[in-house]
């Protein structure tokens, strides 16, 4: 099974003509919806196994703190804190119209991984996947995510504003107040994918009568820091040096080995070499919102 070849009709035009360009709204023939349902989502939180920070809820507010929805339990006496309370998840979704989030639910959802690992073997990148349930009418700020997305709408409608990209490197994934006008400006209903590129501006509100609930597939890309460790690292493999020279003689020739190898390393290191070893590392530092 070709798992980003369900979530796009054609590949070879989205790598082709928008990727990194602009986004665009795509319907497959096959959009993987099974991979996590709401029926999924009912028994993951009653089930009583989900910890944060693999959940989160929020409102226009802000984050809603842990202790609201994770009463300490008593495990064989002791304490134990950040077990989500599936009454309490609901309560605040009824009342306050909280959107509940999954976080990198690549991580303990077998069918959300074989979706991501799919999408990574095909594009040999670190991907991510992120799940999203709103009440209709929230909307969420204008913000950069550090990331290419693929959302896919499992339920619901949503409606999505995507403003420009970055104008230069030197950009943070954080809220844009002045976006400007959007580029795209679409309701993503179910069964279909919506592509916004790597630093895109973008915002959504679920609207219609029922819950939006959509997974985003998260394609990560290398940034500096990325290269500068993965060009540490790579230049010093197969290096064995003497950890504590005993006099200033040997400590002058561990340096001077220390110095042949970096050299010869860097001569043959190319820069698809750091790219290629950066990219399946590519940890965001920040979570996608």
């Amino acid at each position: 099974m070709d798992w980003l070849e369900r979530c796009v009709p054609n590949v070879e035009q989205l790598l082709g003509t928008y990727w990194r360009k602009e986004p665009v709204l795509l319907r497959p023939q096959d959009p993987p919806l099974e991979v996590l349902t709401l029926s999924d989502v009912d028994a993951l939180l009653d089930a009583g196994l989900l910890r944060v920070p693999y959940v989160g809820l929020y409102t226009a507010q802000g984050s809603i703190a842990d202790e609201r929805f994770c009463p300490t339990r008593v495990i064989t006496g002791s304490p134990a804190q950040g077990y989500v309370d599936a009454a309490a998840v609901r309560r605040l979704i009824d009342e306050e119209r909280a959107t509940l989030q999954f976080r990198y639910v690549d991580q303990w959802h077998p069918p959300v991984r074989e979706l991501t690992r799919g999408v990574a073997e095909r594009l040999g990148r670190l991907v991510e996947a992120f799940f999203f349930l709103s009440r209709p009418g929230r909307r969420g700020p204008v913000h950069r995510d550090d990331g290419d997305l693929l959302a896919i709408q499992l339920s619901g409608a949503k409606h999505w504003q995507v403003y420009t990209g970055p104008a230069d490197g030197d950009w943070a994934p954080v809220r844009e107040e002045n976006p400007g006008a959007p580029l795209l400006d679409t309701v993503l209903e179910a069964g279909e994918v919506l592509y916004v590129p790597r630093g895109f501006a973008h915002t959504a509100a679920a609207v219609g009568d029922s819950s939006s609930a959509h997974l985003t597939v998260v394609v990560r890309e290398a940034g500096a820091e990325h290269l500068r460790t993965a060009l540490l690292t790579g230049i010093v493999d197969g290096l064995a040096l003497p950890g504590r020279p005993l006099d200033d003689d040997a400590l002058l020739r561990t340096a001077a080995d220390l110095l042949d190898h970096l050299s010869a390393r860097l001569d043959a290191v190319t820069p698809d070499d750091v790219i290629g070893r950066a990219r399946p590392r590519a940890y965001s530092n920040r979570q996608t919102v």
